[in-house]
């Protein structure tokens, strides 16, 4: 074989070869496609397919719709009509009895689709009505409000709060014998609502539920973390592990919940009221008061704890099994723990000069001191009933959400206190608590 020859020949397999590879890769593009295709029609809750038929010699085209799985439906009375029929029993006796004819139409299973006589769909989700698949616009609607909330929350809180303390290094300290545990109780319960909103929110948006409880969690932490490392830098405060493990707990309290039964069986909860301390009848107890908690409503929510309660609150009818059983899912026992007349974090001794401060008062004059250790610093617990939002009959999406958020609040009813008063009575019936 000549070297002219093998040139021939190994042209004509390199020839072959790419021949072979792209006609291969042509064909490995169109059953790629193929399978897209198919994978498309096997999502769609139908297909519809032209068909002909021949009448009269004559070619007609029409639409077939083929259902498949995606697109149950289900038989469903729409109408009926009595036929009056007449037996006779003898020749001077009968009777009418009638037959009912029912008609009948098909509606899907899933409502996210209507039928009409005609296949033909409607918008597939409205606005309020949670995604039963995950939905991306959603997701990244919900991912970049939280985002935006986070960052203009944070902003806030370095201007209001931190720009007007004194910072030092990176610090922790313990703060767990503070206002008789009052703020520890309030981080769990943040973590949890915050818990539960988000998870909330990625559901709506389509989001399986165990990466949404996953995310739930996560985000809760992520708020409660950022005021941590905050507090951390600032010499007024610090870094508190006892925040940190009581952020943990209220996740988890709505995460476990959320896991095993699928619904929050027991919450926890916030009531509030304004108290007057003008009947202490002392003006330095009046600025002191209103100088540490402010004087809003919105500035008593968030820093007075002796207005405020937090709440327990069971349903019994979730753990009740009986299908049968009349008693109402939205009916709660609520065990609730308040304290009040704390005019500090630890006792009621303050530096007159420094109204908002809390500091350890050991080089202070002690004609500057205000000393009101004669007001108890009293804790409270109480029994009480309460209403799960959630679990009322309501049908409007809209409305089911309203409830979800506004399902944080205890609404007021008649309750037994106990407290720890040294000088009176240790029990208290209120008709109406708070």
């Amino acid at each position: 074989m000549t070297k002219h020859q093998i040139h021939k020949i190994f042209l004509a397999v390199l020839l072959l070869f790419i021949c072979n590879t792209c006609f291969s890769s042509k064909l490995s593009e169109k059953r790629k496609k193929k399978k897209e295709a198919a994978a498309l029609i096997s999502n769609a809750p139908y297909t519809i397919v032209q068909d002909t038929t021949t009448h009269d010699d004559k070619i007609a085209v029409h639409a077939d719709t083929l259902f498949n799985k995606n697109y149950e439906l289900k038989k469903i009375v729409t109408s009926y009509d009595l036929i009056p029929d007449t037996a006779w029993q003898n020749a001077n006796v009968f009777s009418v009895k009638y037959d009912t004819i029912f008609h009948y139409d098909y509606v899907p299973v899933d409502p996210a689709y209507a039928y009409t006589g005609k296949i033909k769909f409607i918008k597939p989700y409205k606005f309020f009505r949670p995604s039963e698949q995950l939905n991306i616009p959603r997701v990244a609607m919900v991912t970049g409000m939280i985002g935006g909330l986070y960052a203009g929350a944070n902003a806030w809180w370095s201007s209001a709060w931190y720009s007007q303390t004194e910072k030092e290094k990176f610090h922790t300290f313990n703060d767990w014998g503070e206002w008789n545990q009052m703020d520890k109780i309030a981080h769990s319960f943040n973590c949890y609502f915050e818990s539960k909103w988000h998870y909330d929110l990625y559901k709506w948006a389509g989001v399986k539920e165990k990466n949404a409880i996953w995310i739930g969690m996560l985000y809760g932490n992520m708020w409660q973390l950022s005021i941590e490392l905050n507090d951390g830098f600032q010499k007024k405060w610090g870094f508190s592990w006892g925040d940190m493990v009581m952020n943990v707990s209220g996740s988890l309290l709505f995460g476990i919940q959320q896991y095993v039964w699928h619904e929050q069986r027991i919450q926890l909860k916030i009531s509030a009221f304004p108290v007057n301390y003008s009947k202490y009848d002392d003006p330095l107890v009046k600025e002191r008061t209103n100088k540490l908690y402010g004087t809003s409503f919105t500035e008593i929510l968030l820093k007075d704890y002796n207005a405020m309660t937090f709440w327990l609150s069971v349903s019994p009818g979730s753990f009740i099994k009986n299908p049968k059983s009349k008693f109402p899912k939205c009916i709660q026992v609520s065990f609730g723990y308040g304290a009040s007349g704390m005019l500090g974090g630890y006792r009621n001794i303050w530096n007159k000069n420094d109204l908002s401060g809390d500091q350890v008062l050991d080089n202070i004059d002690p004609a500057d001191l205000i000393d009101r250790t004669d007001i108890q610093r009293l804790r409270r617990f109480y029994f009480s009933f309460d209403l799960d939002w959630t679990k009322l009959p309501v049908k409007k999406h809209w409305a089911k959400g309203l409830m979800k958020v506004l399902n944080i609040i205890k609404l007021p009813f008649p309750a037994l206190e106990l407290n720890n008063n040294k000088h009176g009575s240790k029990v208290a019936w209120h008709w109406l608590r708070f």
